[in-house]
């Protein structure tokens, strides 16, 4: 009984987040004042967890928010495998100058970046797709914010002029990011950067496009991929090894592909 009430609260998480989903647009369409106590703290309490837009091409809820001195980006994700393409490859917010989309000079932020490509595809979150207990939901968040916390410590720059390419999250820049796991497995991912190093923006403009990336997680090398033996010893037949093979590599893509969208936003005046 106690398994079937847990199976039955987990499809009951899943239905509401569906229906949340559907009744949010694909992107943002309004401009949002950020709250006076807005914190980048890997927490989305101040918004009550709720999000302005849920793309269903990078499948993420997000809100886009300003004060007069930052711009806030604020993402939640509730996919496993989406948790672990972004902590791999990073989320991009990238600001569009006026011209082309394919200025290389665009302003873009990217967190979690890694200070060497050894660190990149290390860390891997196994746990979203089981039931736990209430009761090692704290253990589980505590376990992962851990691992967070001493991995994910860089801020990748382009564009940003006086600045370094690669920024420790503790810096003077005004740029921060943090991201942290709750209790539900829902993983939270903020970005803020100071308006004045969007020069667009110095024009007096107060509308701009954005460009939000997911570049994806490090593929997987088939020459070190194995698959595991059967605890019981057995062997797999050689369907079985082709469907988990294919399974395993279709995953791999899911993960490793990057995804985008585009959309404009207009700061919010007080």
């Amino acid at each position: 009984m106690k398994n079937s009430t847990i199976t039955l609260s987990a499809l009951l998480l899943i239905a509401s987040l569906t229906v949340n989903a559907q009744n949010l647009p694909n992107v943002q369409k309004v401009s949002v004042r950020a709250p006076a106590n807005i914190k980048i703290d890997g927490k989305a309490s101040e918004w009550d967890d709720k999000f302005q837009a849920f793309n269903h091409a990078t499948d993420i809820f997000y809100t886009l928010s300003n004060d007069d001195e930052n711009l806030y980006l604020t993402i939640q994700v509730k996919d496993g495998d989406i948790i672990n393409k972004i902590i791999d490859g990073g989320v991009s917010l990238i600001i569009q100058k006026p011209g082309k989309k394919e200025r290389k000079d665009n302003a873009s932020v990217t967190y979690p970046a890694y200070d060497t490509p050894d660190n990149k595809g290390k860390l891997r979150f196994n746990l979203f797709h089981r039931d736990i207990l209430p009761k090692d939901a704290d253990t589980l968040m505590l376990s992962n914010n851990a691992i967070l916390a001493k991995n994910c410590k860089f801020i990748k720059l382009t564009g940003i002029a006086g600045t370094d390419s690669l920024i420790s999250v503790y810096n003077q820049e005004g740029i921060k990011a943090a991201s942290l796991f709750n209790t539900s497995k829902a993983y939270t991912l903020e970005i803020s950067i100071a308006l004045k190093h969007l020069d667009i923006l110095t024009t007096g403009a107060t509308k701009f496009a954005y460009h939000l990336l997911l570049s994806g997680a490090t593929p997987l090398d088939p020459r070190k991929f194995h698959l595991r033996v059967p605890a019981d010893g057995s062997q797999l037949t050689q369907q079985e090894i082709f469907d988990a093979t294919a399974k395993v590599f279709e995953l791999d893509a899911r993960l490793s592909t990057p995804t985008d969208f585009w959309g404009e936003y207009t700061l919010a005046k007080k």
